[in-house]
């Protein structure tokens, strides 16, 4: 398995920097100087010929489908990476026509006829022919934990002695990945790059070069992770669609802290996360379905900052249908099976008619009561009306009207993942 990072330049009068890593971390081949477009896409199939498994991380736009303004995933990586100056150029087909073409796309498409497919989900170490769209600031942002990006880009007021300085910086960087997970280990050609001395395009070469790097490694990172080390912006979040566009970024315990807000999401679990039993929940780990799209569309949501609490009645407990440690056991196998972490978890065990009076009360907490709910509002010092629950049961709107928390029928939010219910 190889890991390709490509920066593509917008306009094929520019050269595009390229980087390929091992599943170790180690540079196979690097290149500052590819041209056209074929050149680029011979490269790739020679790299990864026949059906030879590579994930490819290229930074440009590679699906389009605004002819003015920005595509979703720029608005939404802008919004929660713009404090750190790390938002996207703006993408849309008549600016990028200006520079000759939607090369992104173009390329994309080369690459789905050799048998890749544009996908914005990274399998936790499975092999795969993929590409995907990074961003090499967030991702600096996130490995390196900037408070803001690193200042190399020829800019206006910009002298080439900041960029120079910053380019190191870079470079210092990278080399200190060589102890993260995955470790990233830079060759002596590329620890060898006078960025002192160098300028125009001899420092615009190294600079592709060191792009490229960051766009490869957030491709093995990603990989190495699975959907828990990366987050995803965009329609290519939440639909499987080869022209929705997405950008992932690689995420690390730390940064998933640092981009939450106070927004809280609260989520139902039988019949919301997972697939009810006829007409009881799963009591044991082995009979639990997660519902299709779920993961998908809560991940979205953690990348965007939400922060995502848990909240289940589960009375059987009450009726002796599991005990409250098999409760959890199953409660846990939710957790596990979604691809991302929760902030908080409740789970009720009680029931006022239930049969073992441990259990057989009227709990506060027990929806529709709002007690958890309550507890998550004040643990997060967050705002009722900027949070959301959703659920499928009466029992989960009545809870969040007494929070005052707006609610969200289960098969609205998660869209054409759920059935709707049949007219009684």
């Amino acid at each position: 398995m190889l890991f390709v990072g490509l920066d593509l330049a917008w306009s094929p009068r520019n050269p595009s920097g390229l980087a390929v890593l091992d599943e170790g971390g180690q540079i196979v081949e690097v290149s500052g100087g590819l041209g056209s477009d074929d050149e680029i896409v011979d490269t790739l199939a020679r790299l990864l010929p026949g059906e030879h498994p590579g994930l490819i991380a290229i930074d440009a736009p590679l699906a389009v489908p605004n002819e003015t303004g920005a595509r979703p995933c720029d608005r939404e990586v802008a919004a929660v990476f713009g404090r750190f100056e790390a938002g996207p150029h703006p993408a849309n087909r008549h600016a990028l026509g200006r520079y000759g073409g939607l090369r992104g796309e173009e390329i994309r498409r080369h690459l789905e006829s050799l048998g890749f497919h544009h996908s914005s989900v990274v399998g936790r170490g499975v092999p795969t022919r993929q590409v995907i769209e990074v961003f090499p600031h967030p991702a600096m942002v996130v490995l390196f934990g900037l408070g803001r990006t690193l200042k190399y880009k020829p800019r206006k007021g910009r002298d080439t002695e900041t960029r120079r300085a910053e380019l190191g910086r870079l470079i210092d960087h990278l080399v200190a990945l060589q102890v993260a997970d995955p470790p990233l280990h830079l060759t002596d050609d590329v620890l060898a790059l006078d960025v002192a001395t160098r300028k125009g395009r001899r420092l615009k070469e190294a600079e592709d070069v060191l792009d490229a790097i960051v766009c490869a490694y957030s491709a093995l990172h990603a990989w190495r992770h699975g959907p828990r080390g990366y987050a995803v912006y965009g329609q290519g979040a939440v639909q499987p669609d080869q022209e929705a566009g997405h950008i992932l970024v690689p995420m690390t315990a730390a940064a998933w802290d640092r981009i939450k807000t106070d927004r809280l999401l609260f989520v139902d679990r039988d019949g919301t996360l997972n697939r009810s039993l006829g007409d009881r929940p799963p009591n044991r780990p082995g009979e639990v379905e997660i519902l299709p799209a779920v993961g998908r569309a809560l991940h979205h949501a953690a990348s965007l900052g939400w922060r995502l609490v848990l909240v289940t009645n589960q009375g059987g407990v009450a009726f002796g249908y599991q005990t409250h440690r098999q409760a959890w056991r199953t409660l846990e196998a939710v957790l596990d099976a979604l691809p991302v972490r929760f902030d908080a978890v409740y789970l009720c065990p009680h029931h006022p008619h239930g049969s073992d009076p441990r259990y057989a009360v009227a709990c506060p907490n027990r929806k529709p009561e709002p007690g958890f709910l309550l507890d998550a509002l004040a643990r997060y010092d967050a705002r009722p009306e900027e949070c959301l629950f959703v659920g499928d049961m009466d029992t989960d709107r009545l809870a969040a009207e007494a929070a005052g928390v707006p609610f969200r029928w289960a098969w609205d939010y998660f869209a054409d993942a759920f059935p709707r219910p049949a007219p009684e």
